[in-house]
């Protein structure tokens, strides 16, 4: 195998999205291993690949494997392999770089900043890829690899990391709970859930300019009793949604004004 061919083990969101990106930069990927038959083969042919579920010897000279596993499978599916010098990647938040040390010799982490689903085309280049690996060298060649891929590459370990993971927990997962309830709320009275999204692009579009604590708006931030007392009314049948708000709410005004609710 050449330097720029790869391997992926795996057919979940984060291998789709690098599967379809580093075939779109011209480099080989020689096979998708993945459990998922369907799933697997589908990606393979959409990348002009090959699929095996064999996990057992991945490659056995010096190419490139990456690892796109959920994290509580990573450690079974990596004591299948045999990685002889290969540069293994795992594309994990918080799993650190030493989980993978004790199965390959020539390690990294390639971890994508960014939310990922397999359905939407997402181009990597604007994706801020965070990299280390477990040697100097290893981390020049994995480098020079990530900007094949993207123009924002950074060097950043297991620990800070996993603390970039949470914060992007915060952005992305949690806000994104918050559409889905708006969304729920709006079809419950047969809305347009369509209507939120001009509200939703320019929360977003702010933040180029603001911080958060200069762009929060609403009824939290000046504590108006009426309309927070209103809305729990309207959320009286939805007793847990009703708790996340009373939260939500007390953490605004604490932030705002430096008492809780």
């Amino acid at each position: 195998m050449k330097e720029s061919s790869v391997i992926i083990i795996g057919s979940g969101n984060v291998a789709a999205f690098l599967a379809r990106n580093i075939a779109s930069r011209g480099i080989k990927i020689c096979r998708i291993i993945s459990r998922n038959e369907a799933r697997g083969k589908s990606l393979a042919a959409e990348v002009n690949s090959l699929w095996s579920n064999d996990f057992s010897r991945p490659q056995d000279d010096e190419g490139i494997i990456i690892s796109a596993v959920k994290d509580s499978a990573a450690k079974e599916v990596w004591g299948k392999c045999r990685f002889g010098n290969c540069l293994v990647l795992h594309t994990a938040g918080t799993l650190p770089l030493s989980a993978l040390v004790e199965y390959a010799p020539n390690c990294g982490v390639l971890y994508p900043l960014q939310t990922i689903s397999a359905a939407r085309e997402l181009d990597s280049r604007n994706v801020p890829l965070l990299i280390e690996a477990n040697s100097p060298g290893n981390l020049e060649r994995l480098r020079r690899f990530a900007l094949t891929l993207s123009d924002k590459v950074t060097e950043a370990d297991s620990a800070v990391r996993g603390k970039l993971h949470l914060a992007a927990v915060f952005a992305n997962n949690f806000a994104n709970l918050c559409f889905r309830i708006a969304w729920e709320l709006a079809e419950k009275e047969g809305l347009d859930p369509g209507l939120l999204l001009p509200l939703i692009e320019e929360s977003c579009a702010k933040l180029r300019t603001l911080s958060p604590a200069e762009a929060q708006t609403g009824p939290a931030v000046r504590w108006d009793e009426n309309v927070i007392q209103k809305h729990l009314e309207l959320l009286s049948a939805m007793p847990e949604t009703a708790d996340f708000y009373r939260l939500a709410s007390s953490e605004i005004h604490r932030r705002k004004k430096h008492f809780p609710f």
